[in-house]
């Protein structure tokens, strides 16, 4: 993982900070920001809200990434499963928030080819 072997840099990243629109940092930002909102354009969601569900991405995934990097999860359970678990439950949330009454669309996560990240 990432955060494991790389954790300066992982860290590092986290804390720069844009000191404005000329920054290189800038664009490599927007790459970011751009690639998790094209992952949850599949959700449909009202983009208003497509700032927050990124955010909530963000923050749950380095939650989890840097707790499992300082050996936080220390109970004798799959932290492969604990993640597995994370992801379906962050893709039903999102399929809720947009879900019409009656009527349920297909995860994005079904159509990945990774089984760590497939709904069971």
């Amino acid at each position: 993982m990432y955060v494991r072997e790389h954790p300066g840099r992982y860290a590092a990243g986290n804390a720069a900070r844009l000191t404005g629109p000329d920054d290189p940092l800038m664009a490599a930002a927007g790459r970011v920001i751009a690639s998790w909102a094209a992952m949850l354009r599949g959700y449909r969601l009202d983009p208003n809200q497509e700032i927050h569900a990124v955010r909530m991405l963000r923050s749950m995934l380095h939650g989890f990434a840097t707790l499992e990097a300082a050996g936080g999860f220390q109970i004798d359970t799959s932290v492969d499963d604990s993640f597995t678990w994370m992801i379906n439950f962050i893709d039903h949330g999102l399929q809720a928030t947009t879900a019409t009454p009656g009527q349920q669309r297909p995860s994005p996560a079904d159509t990945h080819t990774d089984p760590a990240l497939s709904t069971p």
